[in-house]
């Protein structure tokens, strides 16, 4: 039996390797169509819609011979794989089965390097960066999201937390262009609440830089947080989706109501907060289900109540797609137009376009004045000025005009924010 060479072929089910290998037999494929057909095969089944023996036709006429019959079979399957992608993902009958948490162990680690910057190119038009700074507090996450990243950097067994965070927070020295920092790059910032004294540690660095932003970010619906005595340039955010993208490919995660129930306590506690409608996704609904989102959040906040709202889209790597494959769980995430971005891969620049400017076309015309910072979270700069009918030249005028709001913003909830009550 001839050998596939593809590492992600020993991870196909046995049925699926012996139906490639016959073929492969017969037709001799070269690497590269090796390569697409493996994949195609890992898509497929992930996608519920296999094996990938349904996509071939070996019986439709063809007078051609040899490799020209091999290029002519292949293509014409990878076309009506295509075909499905260039669709938006129908969810409809699709149910993955639950994913059930892995048991992580804690581990406290002490490590040299805790911060580092956003993953935007650096120093490239391909995207509009904000300059975002990121602090590694804790390493690996929960959650079960079909699409992320961090299950493809770190061990999948181990939550590892910066055992001596608080003392490395307190000698810390920022960079002088420092001004807002995520913490939500490495795992979910607020996922584990202050169990591992890590919001303790933020406090302490937020207290020694006023001016700077630090941004928490999670997809959880904890709150025991919120009566901690935190100062105001500490702000909440929480990452949003269309309830059908929640249920199928978020496992684990909370539901959006209550995302948008934890955010209006924080509000209603004086923290500021921001939404990240980020990873959209093009499936069917798509515009029903992000104007419904959109609309829960007018209807539960007040403009000045938030300091930002960004948009973004699924983006990968070549590495993350390789993870994603060879883990085979069930998903329609990849049930897109792998195109290339920025040296990664999302959605055709055209797609990005409809679905940012619908999603922003749903918010209140008075939203867009004086209300939450818009912005697009590492997208490609020529889709501004379709979505928002504005746009900035180069990195440095967008991370101005976005410095200037969150900061405005902060000193006004600062303001207006009921004091903590003593401790005894």
């Amino acid at each position: 039996m001839l050998h596939m060479e593809h590492p992600l072929f020993t991870t196909l089910p046995k049925s699926e390797q012996t139906y490639l290998q016959s073929l492969h037999a017969k037709y001799s494929f070269s690497f590269q169509k090796q390569q697409q057909v493996i994949e195609t095969a890992s898509d497929l089944l992930q996608w519920k819609m296999g094996p990938i023996e349904r996509w071939f036709d070996e019986k439709k006429e063809s007078k051609a011979q040899g490799k020209k019959r091999t290029k002519e079979l292949v293509n014409a399957m990878l076309e009506l794989v295509n075909e499905e992608r260039r669709r938006p993902t129908d969810y409809s009958d699709f149910f993955p089965s639950e994913r059930l948490p892995d048991k992580y162990q804690s581990v406290i680690v002490h490590t040299e390097k805790i911060m580092g910057r956003c993953p935007c190119p650096v120093e490239g038009e391909k995207t509009r960066c904000c300059n975002l700074k990121t602090l590694d507090a804790v390493e690996q996450c929960a959650f079960g999201c079909s699409y992320c990243s961090i299950q493809s950097f770190y061990n999948k067994g181990e939550i590892q937390v910066v055992g001596n965070l608080q003392e490395r927070l307190q000698n810390i020295e920022l960079d002088e262009d420092t001004w807002h920092i995520g913490t939500g790059q490495s795992s979910d910032s607020l996922l584990w609440g202050n169990d591992f004294g890590t919001l303790d540690a933020l406090v302490t660095l937020a207290q020694r830089y006023p001016q700077t932003i630090i941004e928490l970010k999670t997809k959880s619906h904890r709150t025991d947080w919120i009566d901690m005595e935190t100062p105001s340039n500490i702000v909440a955010t929480w990452s949003l989706n269309a309830p059908t993208i929640i249920e199928k490919e978020e496992h684990l995660t909370a539901t959006l109501e209550q995302r948008l129930s934890s955010a209006r306590k924080a509000a209603d506690n004086g923290i500021p907060v921001g939404f990240h409608l980020h990873p959209m996704v093009w499936f069917k609904g798509w515009e029903q289900e992000y104007r419904q989102v959109v609309e829960m959040v007018t209807n539960t906040f007040r403009k000045e109540e938030l300091v930002m709202f960004s948009l973004g889209t699924l983006t990968f790597t070549k590495a993350v797609l390789r993870t994603l494959r060879s883990q085979g769980l069930e998903s329609r995430i990849l049930d897109m137009e792998l195109t290339g971005a920025a040296g990664k891969y999302s959605y055709p620049l055209a797609t990005k376009q409809r679905m940012f400017s619908h999603a922003y076309s749903c918010f209140p015309e008075q939203w867009k004045d004086k209300g939450p910072f818009f912005y697009l979270c590492m997208e490609d700069p020529t889709l501004w000025e379709p979505t928002f009918g504005y746009s900035y030249p180069d990195d440095k005028s967008f991370e101005a005009a976005m410095k200037e709001p969150y900061q405005q913003r902060v000193a006004l909830l600062t303001k207006k924010r009921r004091p903590f009550p003593k401790k005894l």
